[in-house]
């Protein structure tokens, strides 16, 4: 089951490619990180990341994943994530349905995309549904009380 979801999963990106997602909707976005990076510099980037910046922790955890670094790139999507970071809540959602720099957890992955979803995004509720219609009812129950626990640990 594991190995068809993670199959499965490495698709998503490739049908997201063909549609407006919310990325597109986001400024920080309609540039490559690269060029994002350096309009400020990467130093510059990296300390307003290290300062709290969710933006930059996000773009930074981004360049991460371009450099291979998954180790680092978890790091500061957990960081932005646990600020509210929609876009850093579906990288960690995929790494944990993909077992990029983690094992794999779909429990895990479906309640970060919950939680991001929550916020309205097109992308993470196409995930969410997407990735739903391959866990059990009792898997996807305990994803949805675990991202409803985040929520209100976060208000």
């Amino acid at each position: 089951m594991t190995s068809v979801v993670f199959a499965s999963l490495i698709a998503i990106p490739l049908v997201l490619g063909h549609v407006a997602t919310d990325r597109a909707a986001l400024s920080y976005r309609l540039k490559p990180v690269s060029q994002i990076t350096n309009e400020i510099g990467i130093a510059q980037r990296y300390k307003l990341a290290k300062d709290g910046d969710a933006v930059s922790q996000v773009l930074i955890g981004i360049r991460y994943l371009e450099l291979r670094n998954t180790v680092k790139a978890l790091y500061w999507f957990e960081k932005s994530a646990s600020q509210g970071n929609a876009e850093a809540q579906i990288h960690l959602g995929d790494a944990y349905a993909r077992g990029l720099g983690v094992s794999v957890d779909l429990v895990k992955a479906l309640t970060w995309l919950n939680i991001a979803a929550a916020q309205g995004g097109y992308e993470a509720k196409f995930r969410v549904e997407y990735l739903s219609s391959r866990m059990t009812p009792e898997q996807i129950a305990e994803a949805q009380g675990l991202a409803q626990e985040w929520r209100q640990r976060a208000k």
